[in-house]
């Protein structure tokens, strides 16, 4: 019967060394990820360091006001984006 208890007693010690190599495995992990996100803070990366857009930096589209009427307003230029018409010359020797 002692032999018994001794050998349950041997289980749980196994048991409670392998609990606390895997919670010291699990810190160490936890402090290796921790280090790493660290590092890279330190080295601007990441999306909590990307700056605010640059206000006044580029110039918004001109407001088209045509609409009114207004003869300030009107803008008389035409523009031709048609393409001229293919000339087809001829080889025969006429």
């Amino acid at each position: 019967m002692a032999n018994k208890e001794d050998h349950d007693l041997d289980g749980k010690d196994l048991v409670d060394g392998k609990l606390a190599r895997l919670l010291k495995s699990s810190k160490d992990l936890e402090d290796i990820i921790e280090s790493q996100r660290s590092e890279k803070l330190k080295e601007g990366l990441g999306y909590n360091v990307v700056p605010p857009p640059a206000a006044d930096l580029y110039l918004s589209p001109k407001k088209d006001l045509s609409w009114t009427g207004l003869p300030e307003f009107a803008d008389d230029t035409v523009t031709d984006y048609s393409r001229p018409s293919p000339t087809i010359e001829s080889t025969s020797a006429e």
